[in-house]
């Protein structure tokens, strides 16, 4: 199976060279494409998209690998998915692995997190995957996060729900510590906050992190509780978006009417 890995940190982040080098150790044939840089909290913004520009790109391989290639793009992670989905290096992937992030991607934080950003924008081009995220450092486990993502894969794979787009939260703990696998919903909280401090320069930005007080049935429950949350996201398929109006399109056309008629 052709697996393109990628993520928010750049191409040389251990969290991209740990699963990397697991997906090859299960027999998978892997290339990377990500950012040159860390792009953290981008979502899924491709960059610029002026016509002709151009974006700097370093080739290399994996640190323990030549035979793995890498392609460094000065770009959002979206657009290295999309790049790569589009054959741009070789081969279309089968499947998509994004991370392994330091920082748990649960609840609300999903939609600023650029590691599933990266995930969306591959599925919009027709590949899905598996977004896969651990703790902070220095506590986060990329090793124990890895080896989550390669059996995460196979079983896309001998499943045959590679379409599917999974958001992946892995304990830190030894592999062997993790109680299992928790099918999960989005939790209303995340497991950490953001917040903003005016100082006379700038703005400084803390970061505040949680372990308690999460809905059961959450993802941010799973992980606090030792499970490995697996999440399914909906994309932009076009496939049911009408339905709701469907239900309410008479109702929205009276009210473009009224607007029509109060602007004359």
């Amino acid at each position: 199976m052709r697996i393109l890995v990628t993520n928010d940190d750049g191409y040389t982040a251990k969290g991209l060279v740990a699963v990397a080098g697991a997906l090859v150790s299960a027999g998978h044939d892997v290339f990377v494409v990500a950012p040159m840089s860390e792009r953290s909290g981008s979502g899924s913004s491709l960059g610029s998209i002026e016509n002709g520009k151009r974006i700097p790109l370093i080739e290399t391989h994996l640190p323990d690998d030549p035979a793995v290639p890498v392609y460094a793009l000065d770009c959002p992670p979206a657009l290295t998915a999309v790049a790569a989905c589009a054959g741009t290096f070789g081969p279309r992937p089968d499947l998509v692995i994004s991370g392994v992030n330091p920082g748990h991607n649960t609840g609300r934080s999903i939609l600023f997190s650029s590691t599933v950003g990266a995930l969306l924008a591959a599925r919009v081009a027709g590949v899905g995957g598996a977004a896969v995220s651990c703790g902070f450092e220095p506590s986060g486990r990329y090793d124990t996060a890895a080896e989550v993502a390669v059996r995460v894969a196979d079983w896309m794979i001998r499943t045959e729900n590679t379409r599917l787009m999974l958001n992946v939260n892995v304990p830190d703990v030894d592999f062997a510590e993790l109680r299992g696998v928790a099918a999960t919903k989005l939790g209303a909280r995340s497991m950490f906050s953001l917040r903003t401090e005016r100082v006379d320069d700038g703005v400084i930005l803390r970061r505040d992190e949680r372990s308690s007080g999460f809905r059961q049935g959450t993802d941010s429950a799973a992980v606090a509780g030792g499970y490995v949350s697996v999440t399914v996201l909906k994309g932009i398929t076009g496939s049911d978006d009408h339905a709701a109006l469907d239900d309410s399109g008479d109702s929205l056309i009276r009210i473009l009417e009224r607007e029509a008629s109060s602007a004359t």
